[in-house]
C-alpha cells in the first residue's frame, strides 16, 4: 500500500514541476492554465485507455510506448520550440530543471518497492537494467556546480544526453520485460497497466523526458543569448 500511495504522491509532485518551471514566465496564467488543462486531459486519457484494456495486449508492437511515450517525447520536443515558451526558456535558471531532475532518486525507490512487493521484475530496478537512480544522483552535483558557476554549458550538454542514453535503456528494461513471454508471467504483467504502476510510464517518465529537452533547449537559448 506504500508503495502505492508513494506513486500517487510523487506523480502529483512531478506534475507540479512543470508549474514550477512555468511560473518563472513573464506571464505565466495562460501558460499554467494551458498545461492544467492538457494535464487533466491527458490523465484523463490515461484512465480511457487504462479502464478499456487497451493497454493489456503485450504482443509487439508495444502498447505503452506507441500510445504513452512517444506522444509525450513529441508533446515536450513541440512545447518547449514553441515561441510562446522561449520566455521560460530564457527566464529559468539553468540549475532549476536540474534540481528538478533528481526526483528520480524516489522513482528508482519506488520501482525497487514495487520490486519487492512482485509487481515488478528485478530486471527493471537498478539490481537489473535500470541505472537511473545514478542520473537522479548526479543531478545535486550537476545542480549545485551550475549555481556556483563551475559546470560548462558543453558539460550540461553531454550530461543530458547521457542521461536520455541512461532513460533510453531504462524504457528497454521495461519494455523487454513485458513484451518478451520470456521474462513474465501475463498475471504480474497487468499491474503495470493499471494504476497506480501505469502512472510510472504516463507521468513520471514524461516529466524525466520533459526535463531534459527542456534543459537542452536552454543552452541553446543561452549561447544564441551569448552570441
Amino acid at each position: 500500500m506504500i508503495v502505492q500511495i508513494g506513486f500517487y504522491a510523487l506523480s502529483v509532485i512531478a506534475f507540479a514541476f512543470i508549474i514550477v518551471l512555468l511560473r518563472e514566465a513573464a506571464n505565466p496564467k495562460g501558460l499554467v492554465t494551458g498545461y492544467l488543462i492538457v494535464g487533466f486531459a491527458w490523465l484523463m486519457y490515461l484512465l480511457i485507455i487504462s479502464n478499456l484494456g487497451v493497454l493489456n495486449n503485450f504482443n509487439l508492437p508495444p502498447r505503452i510506448p506507441l500510445l504513452i511515450v512517444i506522444p509525450t517525447v513529441v508533446a515536450s520536443i513541440v512545447f518547449t520550440g514553441s515561441k510562446s515558451f522561449r520566455n521560460v526558456l530564457e527566464r529559468v535558471p539553468l540549475h532549476l530543471p536540474v534540481f528538478l531532475t533528481s526526483f528520480r532518486i524516489l522513482v528508482e525507490l519506488l520501482i525497487y518497492g514495487a520490486y519487492r512487493e512482485g509487481v515488478f521484475p528485478q530486471r527493471v530496478t537498478f539490481e537489473g537494467l535500470n541505472y537511473d537512480i545514478l542520473v537522479g544522483l548526479s543531478a545535486c552535483v550537476v545542480g549545485v556546480l551550475l549555481l556556483k558557476r563551475k559546470f560548462p554549458l558543453w558539460g550540461l550538454l553531454v550530461w543530458n544526453i547521457l542521461s536520455l542514453l541512461v532513460l533510453a535503456l531504462t524504457v528497454y528494461s521495461f519494455v523487454s520485460s513485458y513484451y518478451f513471454p520470456d521474462h513474465m508471467s501475463l498475471s504480474n504483467k497487468m499491474e503495470f497497466v493499471q494504476f497506480p504502476f501505469l502512472l510510472l510510464a504516463g507521468v513520471l517518465l514524461p516529466v524525466a523526458i520533459f526535463l531534459h529537452v527542456f534543459s537542452i533547449r536552454q543552452l541553446f537559448i543561452k549561447r544564441h543569448l551569448h552570441d
